[in-house]
């Protein structure tokens, strides 16, 4: 990947900093040339998406939500931090950050991942942001659920109809 600098900038760090000011026609733009590597990280192991997440960028997230290849459970190599533990920390507007969150679940985040001191995601949701509680609450009990439990349901509703049918 070609790494033309910009006034001093890769584009790689352009695409971090559009992604903190939420500079969602500049982050298009860059996607759209495709010098961009979205496995990019700062020096702490930040990517694009924690950088979105961090700093309520929605709409920058939304677009990294639909390249191909990205990982929602990249965490950095201070806090071990990923992006749903960024988001969780985001209190300028609790309704940016439930949609943010939901947009990173949607990707497959791991509510299930712990940073470096034990804690997930949702250890570190404001306890008056009932709605992003809940929210990784389901997820988290979405995520305890494995094949099995519903290869059983499955069976048992398969018993049931064959036992009507007999009648």
């Amino acid at each position: 990947m070609e790494s033309e600098e910009i006034e001093g900038a890769s584009p790689n760090e352009i695409m971090l900093a559009a992604c903190r000011n939420d500079q969602d026609d500049l982050l298009e733009d860059l996607l759209k040339t495709g010098k961009v590597d979205l496995t990019f990280t700062d020096a702490i192991g930040n990517t694009a998406l924690h950088y979105a997440a961090k700093y309520g960028a929605l709409s920058c997230l939304e677009l990294l939500a639909d390249e191909p290849g990205i990982n929602p459970n990249a965490v950095d190599t201070v806090e071990h931090n990923a992006p749903l533990h960024e988001v969780t920390k985001y209190r300028d507007d609790s309704e940016i950050a439930l949609a943010m969150a939901e947009i990173l679940l949607q990707m497959e985040a791991d509510p299930r991942l712990k940073n470096r001191e034990g804690l997930m995601p949702i250890d570190l949701v404001d306890p008056r942001d009932e709605d992003l509680s809940e929210l990784l609450e389901c997820a988290l009990a979405a995520d305890t659920m494995d094949d099995d439990d519903f290869a059983q349901e499955d069976m048992n509703e398969e018993e049931v109809e064959y036992e009507e049918s007999e009648y």
